[in-house]
């Protein structure tokens, strides 16, 4: 009996599809899922450390960066992230945020009030 070898079919499979997390377990605890639909792709950012998702807007390919902004509800932070892929297994992510601070009045040393001349 004559057996045919088994054709190994490379998967046609995209690059920058799937589950990312940062390399850094002591940095951001945030997870981009990428997915493709028909021409584009469609992005969903969690942060694992809480489950929180965010809403992500202006998703955007020009054939070498991946860009979008994502808006964090529980902090009202906005982010812009860029991802380009390094490697099959590697994605370079920079990103931008808004974020806010308390601020008090410094204080400054009074001059001293002259004082009134008194009446006679």
């Amino acid at each position: 009996m004559k057996t045919t070898p088994k054709t190994t079919r490379k998967q046609n499979r995209d690059s920058l599809t799937g589950t990312w997390f940062n390399a850094d377990e002591y940095a951001s605890g945030v997870e981009f899922t990428i997915t493709r639909n028909g021409n584009s792709y469609v992005v969903s950012a969690r942060d694992a450390d809480d489950g929180e998702e965010a809403d992500i807007f202006e998703t955007a390919y020009n054939g070498r960066v991946l860009s979008f902004a994502a808006h964090w509800n529980s902090t009202g932070r906005f982010a812009r992230y860029n991802l380009m892929l390094l490697s099959p297994n590697r994605l370079s992510v920079t990103y931008t945020y808004t974020d806010s601070e308390m601020y008090h009045r410094k204080r400054t040393k009074r001059k001293p009030i002259p004082a009134r001349p008194k009446k006679n």
